[in-house]
């Protein structure tokens, strides 16, 4: 199976989370690959409109998992992550943030874990929005989709994309990010909307 071919799987089986099968955006890199050949010319971003009901948009990345993301089982098996994320179906620079974050993760720089934080995830795409970094945790819109495949080569999870704020980042420096986590929920923040309040 070739990589194009890789993709439109992946598609099918979040189109199955989704709903329907989504749009599959292509981004191309902002710049070539380094010498190493490490970044990729290309990532692909599916789009599911009325996900999870009318007026939401879904996006997913659907190749990052071939990213190194820094971060073994306890039996030594590399696990690799894709993104999920909602916002509101008007705000489609979504797609472009998760493409920049899968982007970043191919360069190695990150350990993708539950609670850990890509920072200026969506300032680097759009400024002006109240939201600036993404906060990754286990799914909870979509429970299904913690784990994608278990083999004993490797494991393939999900992890949610949380916009937050740089009081909420301040904050998740200072008391951690389950703790932040914590407050997103207790002030029930609505994490589909780029420009919320803070919850700090």
């Amino acid at each position: 199976m070739d990589a194009s071919d890789e993709v439109m799987e992946a598609a099918r089986r979040i189109g199955a989370v989704f709903g329907g099968l989504p749009q599959v955006l292509r981004f191309r890199a902002a710049v070539d690959a380094d010498a190493d050949g490490e970044t990729p010319d290309e990532v692909s971003i599916a789009v599911g409109d009325g996900c999870p009901g009318p007026g939401y948009a879904s996006y997913a990345t659907l190749d990052m998992s071939r990213f190194p993301t820094n971060v073994t089982t306890d039996d030594g098996r590399p696990i690799r992550t894709e993104l999920v994320t909602v916002g509101r179906a008007d705000y489609r620079a979504l797609a472009d943030v998760l493409a920049q974050c899968a982007f970043a993760v191919a360069s190695g720089s990150f350990h993708l874990t539950p609670n850990c934080i890509i920072p200026n995830a969506i300032r680097e795409v759009d400024p002006e929005r109240t939201m600036k970094h993404l906060l990754l945790v286990v799914p909870f819109i979509w429970p299904d989709l913690e784990i994608l495949v278990d083999t004993e080569e490797s494991v393939d999870t999900w992890l949610q994309a949380v916009p937050i704020s740089d009081s909420e980042l301040e904050f998740s420096s200072a008391n951690g990010t389950d703790q932040l986590f914590r407050r997103l929920e207790a002030a029930g923040a609505d994490v589909s909307d780029i420009d919320r309040a803070s919850v700090l």
